[in-house]
């Protein structure tokens, strides 16, 4: 954290460079915390092959506070959407400032001009839509601020889904057990797809749904019956 502000003041390039730079700094920061704990596995399944340089709007679910780590160690360009004690954490706060995440507390209406300009071309932005972590498996009820900003953004919607951080370390709790950390990445959500219905609030409900199923799936297929041993 201490680096990264002081790389963020002292270096001579232009803002959105410096970004960059912080970027791949926590993404390194953010693997390397996951690959402590050798009896924890780390996979990624990305069968669309997707390479993450184009802009989206990235959901996933939420369930541990290792989750924006799992996301973050493949993606460096990534401006999460966080919540205040976050971004006012005297651990947390600074780095995640210095790193240009953006609160959401501050509001989404009022904003579109900043977030616009911190994201540039080549920044997505990272939200997770349950809007806080749940204490199981289940994705609880999607909020619509990640739609609405696709649809004002003109940006396509990046379903991921993160698969056994309930197990490794659920909400509330303060030791990482063993387990597996899959993300598993789906097909982009083009912002013209009528098959999600027209407008933020209808395409909400649509992707809610379509995201729940294909979790459930997901599950199925990775979680046998040792999965839940530990």
């Amino acid at each position: 954290s201490v680096i990264l502000r002081i790389l963020m003041k002292i270096l001579p390039f232009s803002k959105e460079r410096k970004f960059k730079i912080v970027g791949k700094a926590m993404s390194i920061f953010q693997y390397s915390v996951l690959r402590l704990k050798t009896t924890d596995k780390n996979k990624l399944i990305n069968l669309p092959k997707d390479d993450f340089k184009k802009q989206a709007i990235i959901i996933a679910n939420h369930t541990s506070f290792l989750d924006t780590l799992a996301i973050g160690m493949y993606n460096p360009n990534i401006v999460f959407l966080i919540n205040d004690w976050v971004y006012n954490s005297p651990i947390f706060g600074r780095a995640v400032r210095a790193a240009g995440f953006f609160p959401v507390s501050q509001g989404l209406d009022g904003n579109l001009d900043n977030l616009k300009e911190r994201i540039g071309t080549d920044f997505s932005l990272m939200i997770f839509p349950e809007g806080t972590r749940s204490y199981s498996n289940e994705m609880m009820r999607f909020h619509k601020g990640a739609f609405y900003l696709a649809e004002q953004l003109n940006l396509d919607i990046l379903p991921i889904y993160i698969q056994g951080n309930s197990e490794i370390i659920p909400k509330n709790d303060f030791i990482i057990y063993d387990g597996q950390i899959i993300d598993y990445v789906d097909e982009r959500i083009a912002p013209n797809d009528k098959k999600f219905g027209i407008g933020y609030a209808e395409r909400t409900k649509k992707i809610s749904k379509y995201c729940k199923t294909k979790f459930d799936q997901i599950r199925l297929e990775l979680e046998d019956e040792n999965y839940f041993k530990q």
